[in-house]
């Protein structure tokens, strides 16, 4: 696995008002890495997943995305966003468009690419989400595990350097969950870079590289997923842990 980062945050600040969410992130993704935030809600996980891409405008702090300074003013922002995928929480397809045409949106619009290009560059990245049958489908015909893996195939096919994913399974049944994981481990086992914003502490247990602990805007701790859930070093990492190691335990 290549050493070099992908993701580099320093310093990250986000203000609103008189309310500081990030209180001085500074946060490292190496390419080929899966990372885990992990942390209570409210802790400032998805502000600073967002400030990544520019959907939220940090009030301070530097962000350097594949060699993009995401912060200058001279950045080309679409581009930039080309090599920063996203996937939401939400999964943000249009309801009057298939499947297929979701995945193809961007890569017309962005990328430019011709008709036949596009048409087969958007079946490859369903085909890898498991979607290939569904090409046609309306998103009101699909479930919603199979949305959001509509949403990856939509990341995915612009071929981003990184992956951000904003509490991918929040929004889904329970059942569907381990669909949207099983495709996230795929990407990961192809190399994918991803960071990752969840509440699934199994799945950061057993996937991640590297696991963040985020309280109150700021890192906590941080190390490989042993150490981060088996050995935590910090007070309110082990009082965070221990709810999820009761839970999995009954």
């Amino acid at each position: 696995m290549n050493s070099s980062p992908i993701l580099q945050i320093t310093d990250l600040r986000k203000s609103y008002g008189q309310t500081e969410v990030l209180r001085g992130v500074n946060l490292r993704v190496n390419a080929g890495q899966l990372v885990c935030v992990i942390g209570p809600s409210g802790s400032g996980k998805s502000t600073m997943l967002r400030c990544c891409n520019l959907l939220e405008v940090p009030t301070a702090g530097k962000i350097l995305a594949n060699g993009h300074d995401v912060l200058d003013p001279r950045t080309n922002v679409n581009r930039m966003r080309q090599d920063v995928g996203m996937v939401f929480q939400q999964f943000n397809l249009y309801s009057h468009l298939t499947a297929i045409q979701n995945v193809s949106l961007a890569l017309r619009k962005v990328q430019k690419l011709g008709r036949a290009e596009t048409k087969a560059a958007a079946l490859a990245a369903l085909e890898r989400v498991g979607l290939a049958h569904k090409a046609d489908a309306m998103p009101a015909q699909l479930s919603g595990g199979q949305q959001q893996r509509v949403g990856i195939a939509r990341a995915i096919a612009l071929k981003p350097k990184i992956i951000l994913f904003d509490e991918p399974t929040s929004a889904l049944d329970p059942e569907l969950v381990d669909d949207v994981l099983g495709v996230m481990r795929q990407l990961r086992e192809s190399g994918m870079t991803m960071l990752v914003v969840t509440h699934e502490m199994g799945f950061a247990h057993a996937a991640a590289d590297h696991v963040v602990f985020m309280d109150g805007g700021v890192v906590v701790e941080e190390g490989s997923a042993a150490d981060v859930f088996e050995q935590p070093r910090e007070t309110r990492t082990r009082s965070f842990l221990s709810r999820y190691i009761s839970r999995s335990t009954h």
